[in-house]
């Protein structure tokens, strides 16, 4: 097949240690998809006609995907992710220059300086990038809390932080090396209010992000909003995990309180999108497509907010959004596709993401895989993308049990319908002895069985982390089924063999002071000793 050009590049991919790295590409040699596409990148390796590829600051649409015959078209563009939807753009910001030309305000942040909290705003340069230096002022140990987020459309559209839930923050974690908005377990609850003078067309209306997430799921009892348009009882919502904490990308309006979608979001960096066209809802995350239906029983939206777990209460308590986000766009009156695939494009370019990557890894467990008492999304599965080049669900949901587990598989099938080599990694079965839950030890274990023959009968290398000490009990039960073969994963992990770094709950550098739950070091830790599992399962292939 005839390409336009030649592209060899590298790949690293995903950061957010402590300190931060780097999400990105640098172009050196030929490695895995960072390369251009060829013919036999095609349907038979699960790419669908409109997937994109990039490498190396080149895009490429696949027109056709026939075996042996697929044929990518380069696709061009010359303007940045909000310029696709010209006037229409209602909102456009966040740590990146989201509108070709735009100089100015981007952020405004509160800072302790000094013991003191001081109010600043950081801008857009000249060079399409945050100036983030005045960071570096803030005392040792604080954090920079977001509480603007300016404009770049020039429709004055300034988003404000919830009153009382100022809880992103920015400069803890990077995506491509730009500084990113963060939220996480430990931020809290929280995110922007939309002007109530902002309103869109109930049927036709666009939002986008630009960057990644931390999860695919939700906290316990809860979920994500990284929308909510309108006011109550008349709202369109999209959420993450619904109230079954099945995985699934939801919606909510007034024909659908609870509208389960097919898609499952990727925590890899990607471009994610809802576009309202009539009655249907068009999804997107990375090259993944879903669509949803229903109507409005209104004619436009007012007011709203980005990020924010809108339901609050005691029995919402832990909702978080699990955004890092660089850039975010909400645009109104959008009747073309076009326009949302000049979106894509120009988020993949600017972010350099790589949709095409194949392989996925999923992860079934509970708080301490999605992240619980660690800010700004630093579980091990995100800091686990670091060593590798994949795709990354992470479908650990806070207070899961093996029961939930097994209502993660679903999305698990998703995903593995729609990937290359898969590898699922489970870990829970604490929470089933809580009181609350009454689960007994023979149930978990049954359970736990499940949840692995599912997931082999998917076709995934199923990696099965040992139970913790915190619970002796069960990590006892845990490691003699597994000896004695009642458990049968593909292979067994176990990150707190006695003298691991992790084997001593007490170990305040790793452990939380609840001797359940890690610190970021900790989550840190147990990416990785738990990737050389990751990275054998994929060696491995599909079986």
């Amino acid at each position: 097949m005839k390409q336009t050009c030649s592209v060899l590049c590298t790949v690293l991919l995903l950061g957010g240690m402590t300190p931060p790295v780097a999400y990105g590409q640098t172009c050196a040699a030929t490695a895995g998809v960072a390369r251009a596409p060829v013919a036999t990148d095609d349907a038979t390796q699960g790419y669908a006609v409109k997937d994109l590829w990039q490498a190396c600051g080149h895009v490429w649409r696949a027109a056709s995907v026939r075996p042996h015959a697929a044929r990518w078209e380069p696709v061009s563009s010359s303007g940045l992710p909000a310029d696709a939807f010209g006037q229409h753009t209602l909102f456009a910001g966040g740590t990146v220059r989201m509108v070709s030309g735009y100089t100015g305000h981007a952020l405004g942040v509160t800072l302790m300086m000094q013991g003191q909290p001081q109010n600043i705003t950081l801008d857009i340069t000249a060079d399409g990038r945050l100036d983030d230096a005045p960071l570096n002022q803030r005392d040792r140990g604080t954090y920079a809390v977001v509480t603007r987020v300016y404009d770049q459309s020039g429709q004055g559209h300034d988003l404000l932080a919830v009153p009382g839930k100022a809880v992103v923050h920015v400069g803890e974690v990077k995506v491509n090396g730009m500084p990113a908005l963060s939220w996480g377990e430990q931020n809290g609850p929280g995110g922007f209010m939309l002007p109530p003078d902002l309103h869109v067309d109930s049927e036709s209306f666009f939002f986008g992000t630009t960057g990644a997430y931390a999860s695919s799921n939700s906290g316990y009892a809860a979920y994500p909003v990284p929308l909510l348009l309108g006011e109550a009882g008349r709202a369109f919502k999209v959420y993450f995990g619904g109230y079954e904490l099945d995985g699934f990308v939801h919606l909510a309006d007034s024909t659908n309180p609870d509208q389960r979608t097919s898609l499952v979001i990727t925590n890899a960096p990607a471009t994610f999108s809802v576009w309202a066209h009539g009655a249907t809802y068009h999804l997107q995350s990375g090259n993944m497509q879903a669509v949803g239906h229903g109507r409005m029983n209104v004619p436009s939206l007012k007011g709203g907010y980005i990020g924010f777990n809108a339901d609050g209460g005691e029995w919402f308590s832990q909702g978080r959004n699990t955004g890092i986000w660089t850039g975010l766009v909400l645009a109104d009156h959008v009747n073309d596709s076009n326009a949302v695939e000049q979106f894509r494009v120009a988020a993949v370019l600017q972010g350099q993401q790589m949709p095409q990557v194949r392989p996925a890894l999923v992860v079934l467990g509970d708080s301490r895989s999605e992240g619980f008492r660690v800010a700004d999304g630093r579980n091990w599965p995100r800091f686990a993308q670091a060593y590798g080049q994949y795709q990354s669900y992470n479908l650990a949901v806070s207070g899961a049990t093996t029961r939930h587990l097994l209502g993660m598989l679903p999305a698990a099938a998703q995903v593995a319908a729609h990937s290359g080599n898969h590898v699922a990694i489970v870990f829970g079965g604490y929470n089933d002895h809580l009181s609350q839950n009454h689960i007994g030890y023979d149930e978990t274990l049954i359970n736990l069985g499940k949840v692995i023959q599912g997931l082999q009968a998917l076709k995934y290398y199923v990696v099965l982390v040992a139970e913790a000490p915190t619970d002796p009990v069960l990590r006892s039960k845990v490691m003699s089924a597994q000896a004695a073969g009642t458990l049968s994963p593909d292979t067994i992990v176990d990150p707190f063999a006695p003298g691991s770094v992790l084997s001593n709950p007490g170990n305040t550098q790793y452990w939380d002071k609840d001797f359940t739950h890690f610190t970021a070091e900790g989550q840190a830790e147990l990416a990785s000793l738990i990737w050389a599992s990751i990275k054998t399962g994929f060696a491995q292939g599909v079986h």
